[in-house]
């Protein structure tokens, strides 16, 4: 009867919203994500990278519009801060359109799978200039290990997550967090992530929200995790290590050397050394 057809399929779709409720996404290596880190090409993509940027945006998009309202916002910004050397006005720029809440999701929606292969990356990934802007202006932002380790920073987000084995993550992609624990949970209280980072970097003065008080950890930082006092959280460890599958990947993706040694000693309540920080080509 069209009674009972209307009770069983009310029943398929309560348990249908259970299950999928129940899906949990696993925190892993996220070896999909497009990580380059340019070590070793940086003058030679100062140099494509301003041409390759007026090619992405040529085309009217929402980066196009973002990258464009940059230039304002920048003027004023870069008055009021001392910045490092070699650090430019795409760098500046960068980090403000990226602050756009319309655009950061779009990037990194891009960034996640843009690493299947380098063949991949030439062909569909339409940000090649805005990654080098971004990843080199967290690159020459950042502080030491030692410093920011001990500064908190907190993820919240609406979505389950579990990790089943022992072995280090990464995010993937550009992940915001923020110093104040209630601002992240605006963002969702599905997981939250309890973060002590040491390639983040506060860009509170180039954020359209400073009242958010944000930290920008990059795709490439390994963390290593435990679960938090509840369920829902996670406390994620900086390694002081970065992973990457491709280095210099517009120029032919270029090998690296083997480990770049770096130790920070960190104080807590129990002295903890940051690893060697190592760039490993393919072995992440």
């Amino acid at each position: 009867s069209l009674r009972c057809y209307k009770f069983f399929f009310l029943i398929f779709i309560l348990l249908t919203q259970t299950n999928t409720a129940k899906l949990q996404v696993e925190l892993s290596l996220m070896p999909d994500a497009f990580d380059d880190q340019y070590i070793g090409c940086t003058e030679e993509m100062d140099g494509i990278a301003p041409e390759l940027l007026k090619e992405e945006k040529s085309v009217p998009s929402v980066f196009s519009r973002v990258w464009e309202n940059s230039e304002k916002k920048w003027e004023l910004v870069k008055k009021k801060i001392s910045l490092p050397t070699g650090f430019k006005d795409a760098h500046g720029r960068a980090i403000i359109a990226y602050t756009d809440d319309d655009f950061h999701s779009e990037l990194n929606a891009a960034v996640r799978e843009a690493g299947t292969s380098r063949a991949r990356y030439m062909a569909s990934f339409q940000f090649k200039a805005f990654h080098y802007y971004l990843t080199r202006a967290l690159q020459l932002l950042r502080g030491r290990c030692d410093v920011m380790y001990k500064r908190t920073v907190y993820r919240g987000v609406s979505a389950g997550f579990q990790h089943m084995g022992p072995g280090p993550i990464r995010f993937g992609y550009f992940a915001s967090s923020s110093f104040d624990i209630g601002v992240a949970k605006k963002f969702g209280t599905d997981t939250l992530f309890i973060i002590h980072t040491c390639f983040g970097v506060e860009i509170r003065a180039f954020s359209r929200s400073q009242e958010e008080e944000e930290v920008l950890i990059p795709v490439h930082e390994i963390f290593s995790t435990s679960r938090g006092q509840r369920s829902n959280r996670f406390v994620l460890r900086s390694t002081n290590q970065t992973c990457s599958h491709f280095n210099c990947a517009y120029l032919g993706d270029r090998d690296l050397a083997s480990t770049v040694e770096r130790s920070v000693q960190i104080s807590m309540k129990t002295s903890v050394q940051c690893a060697a920080r190592s760039i490993k080509e393919r072995k992440c």
